[in-house]
C-alpha cells in the first residue's frame, strides 16, 4: 500500500515540477544589465559625408574596429534567477548624449535629425544576431559651440529603445552568454532637415546604455 501511495504521489508531483519553471519565471521581474555590449559613451561615426536628399547618411560603431578594439566577455545571469530560468524578452535602452558636425559647411543653429533605421548586431566566433527597428524618433539638435571646421550640439528627445521578439531575443542572449569573446555594432540611417549640411559629417556620442531582460520562463 505504501508503494502504491508513493507512486501516486510521484505521478501527481511530476506535472507540478514541469510547470514550476513557468510559474517561477512569471514571478521574476525584468532584470537590467548595465552597458551589456560596451556601447555607453561610444561615438557613432559617419561612413561618409551627408548627401542631399533632405541630407541623408549613415552612422555606425563597432567594438571590433574601434581603436583600441573593445571586444567583451560573455555575461552571466544574476544569481537571484533560480531553476535555470531564462529570459525570452530583450530590449536595449540608450540615448544620444551629443552630436558633432565636421567639415567645410554651414553648421546651422538647430537641426532635426530623423532616425530612419537602427540596428544592433552582436556576434562571437560562431554566431551572430541582429535587432533591427524603424523608430519614430526625431533628435532635436541645438548648437552649443563653433570651432574651425567643427560645431558641437546638445540633443533633446534623445531616448531610444530597441526591443526584440522572442526568437531574436533568444539568439542575442545566446551570443552574449556563450561562445566566448563578443563584438557589438550599432548602425543607423539618418536624415537631417538642413541641406546646408551636405558634404559635412555628422557624428553622435551615445549616452548610458542598458539592456532589460524580461519574459522569464
Amino acid at each position: 500500500m505504501k508503494k502504491i501511495y508513493a507512486f501516486a504521489l510521484l505521478t501527481a508531483t511530476l506535472p507540478m515540477l514541469a510547470s514550476c519553471g513557468s510559474v517561477v519565471g512569471a514571478l521574476v521581474p525584468p532584470q537590467e544589465i548595465t552597458n551589456p555590449a560596451g556601447l555607453t559613451g561610444v561615438t557613432l561615426a559617419p561612413s561618409d559625408e551627408l548627401q542631399v536628399e533632405s541630407v541623408r547618411g549613415t552612422i555606425n560603431y563597432s567594438t571590433s574596429t574601434s581603436n583600441p578594439p573593445a571586444s567583451f566577455d560573455d555575461f552571466k545571469f544574476p544569481d537571484n534567477i533560480p531553476f535555470n530560468i531564462r529570459p525570452h524578452g530583450l530590449a536595449f535602452n540608450t540615448g544620444f548624449a551629443s552630436a558633432t558636425v565636421s567639415g567645410l559647411c554651414s553648421a546651422p543653429q538647430n537641426i532635426n535629425v530623423t532616425l530612419k533605421s537602427v540596428s544592433i548586431t552582436v556576434k562571437d566566433a560562431v554566431n551572430s544576431a541582429t535587432i533591427v527597428q524603424t523608430p519614430t524618433l526625431v533628435l532635436k539638435l541645438t548648437r552649443t559651440a563653433v570651432g574651425v571646421g567643427t560645431a558641437s550640439y546638445s540633443i533633446e528627445s534623445n531616448a531610444l529603445t530597441l526591443s526584440a521578439d522572442a526568437s531574436t531575443s533568444d539568439a542575442v542572449i545566446n551570443v552574449l552568454t556563450t561562445g566566448g569573446k563578443n563584438d557589438a555594432s550599432f548602425k543607423a540611417i539618418i536624415s537631417a532637415d538642413q541641406n546646408s549640411l551636405a558634404g559635412c559629417r555628422l557624428s553622435f556620442t551615445l549616452g548610458n546604455t542598458t539592456a532589460t531582460l524580461s519574459n522569464f520562463s
